[in-house]
């Protein structure tokens, strides 16, 4: 899971931690897939009178089985799209035609579940907008650069280490210069 809040303030990081204490709660109570968390998320910022809008992404892994590889399960409210380099050095935006609407804005909106299998040595990369958008990069053109850096640097060799290499060299080569908002990633690299 990743996510984000408008503002950048100490109310939108005490609104960030509110979020992130409920979604932790009901991504482990429920068991549902991540629509469903995310929906009831939605339900909970309502119900609880919680005023913030926010943005958030969340991957279920789970083995794909018979087929080989993992199910990625995935569901995004307005955060930027998942990232997947495959073994091969290709790279996909889990994005889809219409976007879910962000958190906070609409608790009766739908939210969708999506689903890819991806093979071994795959990369998963979930990050927040100040990785790719500033006052001098719009969102359109940063996706791009992380898409086309993420084919650069190429599939992400076994170990903690590497996976660690690859996350700064991603920050350190795309971060806009004149970002004030921060950055997370989260990445796993599918044995």
């Amino acid at each position: 899971m990743i996510g984000d809040v408008v503002g950048h303030d100490t109310e939108a990081a005490a609104a960030m931690g509110q979020l992130r204490g409920l979604l932790r709660g009901i991504a482990h109570r429920s068991g549902w897939g991540p629509a469903a968390v995310l929906a009831d998320l939605d339900r909970a910022i309502t119900g609880l009178q919680v005023d913030t809008m926010g943005t958030a992404a969340i991957a279920r892994l789970e083995p794909a089985g018979e087929a080989g590889g993992t199910r990625v399960r995935w569901s995004n409210a307005g955060h930027p799209p998942i990232m997947v380099l495959r073994p091969d050095g290709t790279v996909q935006e889990l994005a889809t035609a219409r976007a879910d609407l962000m958190l906070g804005v609409d608790d009766r909106a739908p939210r969708t579940e999506h689903e890819l299998v991806v093979q071994p040595g795959a990369t998963v990369l979930l990050y927040t907008d100040g990785l790719v958008e500033s006052r001098q990069m719009p969102l359109d053109d940063g996706l791009p650069r992380l898409t086309g850096l993420l084919a650069e640097l190429g599939p992400v060799g076994p170990g903690r280490e590497a996976l660690e290499a690859f996350c700064d060299a991603v920050v350190a080569r795309l971060r806009p210069e004149d970002s004030e908002d921060d950055v997370a990633l989260v990445a796993l690299r599918l044995d």
